[in-house]
């Protein structure tokens, strides 16, 4: 692929796992510079800013120990996770999860007032089971991966299984995709099932208002929160 002309048109043709690891391999060094700050791309700080509202505890502290950032990319919305913490409205440890290795190095050398973001960097192909222990997570994020090309609802059993009893998730999903891949029900039949609780959509932009240069400028995402069954 050529690195100049890698954008969300890329993203969103991709169809397979091997199709996100290869474009991943070729977007990785450039992906924050020629598309995030290129774009005014905000939606990953608006993703956090909804988690850290559903953990807010009487005290101010946000209540997650361990928190998953599913798709986690460059890091981007571990840095923002993080320095909610370095601000003393938490404190937690950041594992990272996505299939592509090369994003996950640069994620790697996130750092937030002199310590490493991310606690543990892992791949995996959130397509299939995971690898995680059940009940393992306080809290869950995402920003970026339910999209066209990459996740359908298919996963969020999966993240439910791996959550502790309580714990929060946020978990932002591109407009368009949440409509056309049936994501509502999906969310609803695990409340059915009685496996999640406290659902409430929320819905956010995923550039800034400056953000007039390109056709995806208006995009938005749905970010559902909720709390795994439990105390």
């Amino acid at each position: 692929m050529n690195e100049d002309k890698l954008g969300l048109a890329d993203a969103y043709a991709v169809d397979t796992p091997d199709d996100n690891r290869a474009l991943y391999r070729d977007w990785a060094t450039t992906y924050e510079s020629d598309y995030m700050d290129a774009h005014a791309y905000i939606y990953h700080r608006h993703v956090v800013e909804l988690f850290a509202a559903t953990c807010e505890a009487p005290a101010g502290q946000l209540t997650p120990a361990a928190v998953l950032d599913v798709g986690c990319g460059t890091g981007v919305a571990g840095v923002e996770l993080a320095r909610l913490a370095d601000s003393g409205l938490g404190d937690w440890v950041i594992d990272g999860i996505d299939i592509s290795p090369e994003m996950l190095a640069v994620a790697k050398d996130k750092v937030v007032d002199g310590k490493r973001v991310y606690r543990t960097l892992s791949e995996v192909d959130v397509t299939l089971p995971l690898p995680l222990a059940t009940a393992s997570y306080d809290g869950v994020i995402s920003s970026g991966t339910f999209t066209h090309g990459h996740l359908g609802p298919e996963p969020l059993r999966e993240l439910v299984r791996i959550a502790s009893s309580g714990a929060r998730f946020a978990i932002g999903i591109n407009a368009e995709h949440f409509e056309a891949r049936g994501f509502a029900a999906a969310l609803d039949q695990l409340v059915a099932d009685g496996l999640i609780v406290d659902l409430a959509m929320n819905h956010v932009a995923m550039y800034d208002a400056s953000a007039t240069n390109h056709e995806h400028a208006h995009d938005r995402a749905a970010v559902p929160t909720f709390r795994r069954t439990g105390s």
